[in-house]
C-alpha cells in the first residue's frame, strides 16, 4: 500500500491540524492522479484551524486552489498524460437541482466536488471533474496558475458591480483580493479607483493602477469620496474586508442608483447597523459576491495566462509544506502577507 503526506483538519485548535501519512489514491479508469507543485492557504483555512468552520466538518483536507503535475492517468483517459502541468476547478455543478435550474450554479445543492484537497502530495481527481482540468503554458508560474479559482471569485463579484468607463470606484481592503479588483477594474475602463487600507499595501495599489488611496487610521475614506465625485459618491463600492464597520460604511459612500458588492466574509454572529433610508432613498443596488461558475473559471485561467494580472506584489508569503501545520496560520496573520503559498516540493 502506498502512502503520502497530508496536512488534516480535525477541528478548531491548532492541535487539531496536523501532517499525517494516509493511503495514496490511486486511479480507476476514468481518473488521473496529481503530484501536488503549489496550493494556496487562505482565510477560511485560518478560520477553520482557530474556531472552526460552519461549511466544513472534519476530519477534511483542505486545499481547493493548487496546481501540479500529472503523474498517473486511468485506462479511459485519453487526452491528459503524465507530465503535464496543470490547475482544475475543484468542482462541477449538477445542472438539475433547484438554484442550477435558476442559473445560479454557484449555488448548486449538489456539486461533485474533490474528496481530498491540494494540502496533501497527491490529489485524485474523479471523473466528473477532468474536464474541469486547465494545462497551464510554460510561461506560467505554479503559484499564478493555482490563484485561478480564487481570481474566478473575485471576476464573479466584478460582473455583479457592472463597472462601466468613467465610473468612480470604491474598493475596500487592500489585501491580495483588493489588489486583484484594482486590476480588474482598470483593465474595465474605471476613471477613478480608490483603495482604502491599513498597511504598505496601499503603495502597491497606486502601482496597479489605484488612483487614489486611503490609510483609514489617518484620514476620512467618506471625506475623500466625497471630494473625488464632487459630493455625489462613487458610482461602485466593492467591500473585500469583512467586518460590520466596512459592510456599514459601504452604504454611505454611494451615489444615488450606485452599487454595492459585498465580497468580504465575515465572522459567524456579525451584525451591522444600516439605515435603510439610505438604501431606499438612494435606489441603491446591493449585491452579495460568493463562489464563481465554471465560466467564471475559464475566464480567470485566460487573464492569467494572457499576463493581464500581475501576481507578484499579490503573492507575498510562502511556506513549506514540511512547516504547514505549525507556521501557516501565523504567517498569514502578518501585516504584511497577501497571498500565501504553500511550497509541497521541498526546494
Amino acid at each position: 500500500m502506498a502512502m503520502m503526506n497530508a496536512a488534516v483538519w480535525h477541528g478548531a485548535g491548532r492541535e487539531n491540524f496536523r501532517l499525517e501519512s494516509i493511503e495514496r489514491p490511486e486511479p480507476s479508469a476514468h481518473e488521473l492522479l496529481i503530484k501536488v507543485h503549489k496550493c494556496f492557504f487562505a482565510a477560511m483555512h485560518v478560520r477553520a484551524v482557530l474556531v472552526g468552520h460552519a461549511k466544513h466538518q472534519p476530519p477534511e483536507i483542505f486545499g481547493r486552489m493548487f496546481s501540479g503535475e500529472i503523474v498517473a492517468v486511468g485506462s479511459a483517459v485519453d487526452q491528459w498524460q503524465p507530465g503535464m502541468r496543470v490547475t482544475l476547478n475543484p468542482e462541477r455543478p449538477c445542472g438539475i437541482c433547484f438554484y442550477c435550474q435558476r442559473d445560479q450554479i454557484a449555488h448548486c445543492l449538489q456539486p461533485t466536488k474533490l474528496q481530498t484537497g491540494g494540502m496533501a502530495e497527491f490529489v485524485l481527481v474523479p471523473a466528473p471533474l477532468v474536464d474541469g482540468l486547465f494545462e497551464i503554458p510554460p510561461a506560467v508560474s505554479m503559484e499564478a496558475a493555482a490563484y485561478t479559482e480564487t481570481l474566478a471569485c473575485i471576476l464573479h463579484g466584478l460582473e455583479l458591480a457592472q463597472i462601466n468607463v468613467a465610473d468612480t470606484v470604491v474598493i475596500m481592503g487592500s489585501g491580495g483580493v483588493g489588489l486583484s479588483f484594482v486590476q480588474l477594474a482598470r483593465l474595465r475602463g474605471a476613471s477613478k479607483i480608490i483603495v482604502s487600507g491599513r498597511n504598505q499595501s496601499l503603495e502597491t495599489a497606486v502601482a496597479l493602477g489605484a488612483t487614489r488611496v486611503v490609510h483609514v487610521n489617518e484620514e476620512s475614506l467618506e471625506a475623500v469620496v466625497s471630494q473625488e465625485t464632487l459630493g455625489h459618491g462613487a458610482d461602485v463600492v466593492i467591500e473585500a474586508v469583512g467586518s460590520a464597520e466596512t459592510y456599514a460604511q459601504s452604504l454611505r459612500l454611494l451615489r444615488c442608483g450606485g452599487t454595492m458588492v459585498g465580497f468580504g466574509g465575515t465572522p459567524p454572529g456579525t451584525l451591522f447597523d444600516g439605515d435603510p433610508n439610505i438604501i431606499h432613498y438612494r435606489s441603491l443596488k446591493i449585491y452579495g459576491s460568493y463562489r464563481y461558475t465554471p465560466d467564471h473559471f475559464r475566464r480567470a485561467f485566460n487573464l492569467i495566462c494572457t499576463g493581464q494580472i500581475d501576481f507578484r506584489p499579490i503573492i507575498t508569503h510562502s511556506v513549506p509544506f514540511s512547516d504547514l501545520t505549525t507556521a501557516a496560520v501565523d504567517l498569514y496573520r502578518q501585516a504584511d502577507c497577501r497571498a500565501l503559498v504553500i511550497d509541497m516540493i521541498p526546494q
